[in-house]
């Protein structure tokens, strides 16, 4: 098996070519293709058949260019090798158009992978999930997982890949062989009473429903639903959502009693936690935010005011400007060595949220909460402590309300949040008691 590049004889209006490609399998077996790059002349090699070598004294921009056409080219010819090798009909091909079609197909769906759904039959939902992430991945560029996190299955560090898998659990939970020939608008009904069987609140369940239909509605503009606009059409059933209401924050009492707590030498572990916590509080940083958060990040390092750093989930980069509080967090660690120029050590979610309950127990932060939620029609009042269920993106929440509270407008809130509008907000956006009593007081 050979797999050989040359440049079409044919310059476009860019005075650029087409690269070629020559795939010999056998006497019997050999094909051509265009593989829809382009090249000048002058930066291919004639006598190897590859891109030129790369000069270090000419432009960046131009080296990035030859490196990428070279990768693409190297990937391309992987596809063709894992296409010739997965083909069992080859030797059968003797007809001429059947060879080409057959080449065709193959470097088309290297361009564009969901043209592989145009020869599945009988194609399952969740084989064609996997073929949407991997359109999709190609499209947004997703960064690859950890290692470690591979080994649940988690392939992509990408939010849109984590809704995405839960609704692939989900749908394959409800009906694991259903075919993307027989959805249909009654299908979005069936898993919408599904996940009220499971137990799911409703403000999940909402989630879960718009992730589905987003992908049904690629699938649709893509041509693989057969009752595409049966379900385009489609309307489910409104579901019954409390409104949001101050829940799972902290009091600024409260905040200046995490925040000015002294641990013993011995509790540096509750400490970073503490710290950490407190400022995202005074930041509204997200904690995979602050996971990220460098020392470069800041405009001066030895006395900053402020920081901008790119959002992990929604690719915004606002500017935060610091207040006292996380000012003096921040030079409390700048000089402290850290892994990558991290400004703080690193700490999982999941150890942050065992240590803030542990603090807040200690605290006496033992306030309760209550919030309203609905699974289906069935609603429920859930009443807990503030110690027992306190979490990282409390902080979040709790810059929020207090913004809220000293009078800032939303606008203002929404340039440090990042949220695109006050509906993405809105979950977070609880008037606590301190402005309505104020109001009330000034005004009766």
């Amino acid at each position: 098996m050979t797999i050989k590049y040359e440049l079409s004889k044919k310059q476009d209006e860019n005075k650029t070519n087409q690269i070629l490609v020559r795939i010999s399998v056998s006497r019997i077996f050999r094909v051509g293709g265009k593989t829809g790059l382009y090249v000048s002349p002058k930066d291919w090699n004639e006598k190897t058949n590859s891109v030129r070598k790369i000069s270090k004294i000419e432009s960046a921009e131009k080296q990035r260019e030859l490196i990428k056409l070279r990768d693409e080219l190297a990937k391309l010819e992987s596809h063709i090798e894992k296409a010739i090798i997965g083909e069992q009909g080859l030797e059968s091909m003797t007809d001429k158009k059947d060879r080409q079609e057959w080449i065709d197909f193959v470097i088309e769906s290297f361009n564009n992978p969901c043209v592989k759904l145009t020869r599945i039959k009988g194609l399952t939902f969740d084989e064609f999930a996997k073929i949407y992430v991997e359109v999709k991945s190609k499209e947004e560029n997703w960064k690859p997982a950890k290692n470690s996190h591979k080994n649940r299955k988690k392939l992509w560090e990408h939010p849109s890949f984590d809704k995405l898998s839960a609704v692939q659990s989900g749908v394959r939970k409800m009906n694991p062989k259903l075919m993307m020939d027989k959805i249909t608008g009654a299908t979005l009904d069936e898993y919408q009473n599904f996940l009220i069987g499971e137990g799911y609140v409703n403000t999940t369940i909402e989630n879960h429903m718009f992730c589905f239909r987003r992908i049904l509605d690629w699938a649709y503009e893509n041509g693989y639903l057969k009752y595409g606009s049966d379900v385009m059409k489609h309307k489910v059933k409104k579901l019954r959502t409390a409104k949001p209401t101050p829940f799972n924050y902290l009091t600024w009492d409260e905040f200046l009693l995490f925040y000015n707590y002294e641990f013993d030498e011995l509790e540096k572990d509750l400490e970073l936690a503490r710290d950490r916590f407190c400022f995202c509080c005074a930041t509204s940083l997200r904690h995979s935010d602050l996971a990220l958060l460098k020392k470069s990040h800041f405009d001066n390092p030895d006395d900053p005011t402020s920081f901008t750093i790119v959002s992990k989930k929604t690719d915004d980069a606002p500017t935060i400007f610091l207040n006292e509080y996380s000012k003096s967090i921040y030079m409390k660690y700048k000089d402290r060595d850290t892994d990558k120029g991290l400004l703080f050590p690193r700490k999982s979610n999941q150890k942050m949220n065992k240590c803030l309950k542990k603090i807040a127990c200690r605290l006496g932060i033992t306030r309760e909460v209550s919030k309203t939620e609905y699974c289906g029609t069935d609603r429920s009042d859930i009443t807990a402590k503030v110690c027992d269920i306190i979490a990282t993106h409390a902080g979040r929440r709790t810059f929020v309300v207090h913004c809220a509270e000293e009078g800032w407008t939303e606008e203002m809130i929404r340039s440090y949040t990042g949220h695109e509008d006050f509906r993405a907000m809105r979950p977070y956006f609880a008037i606590g008691d301190k402005k309505r009593r104020m109001l009330m007081e000034r005004h009766f």
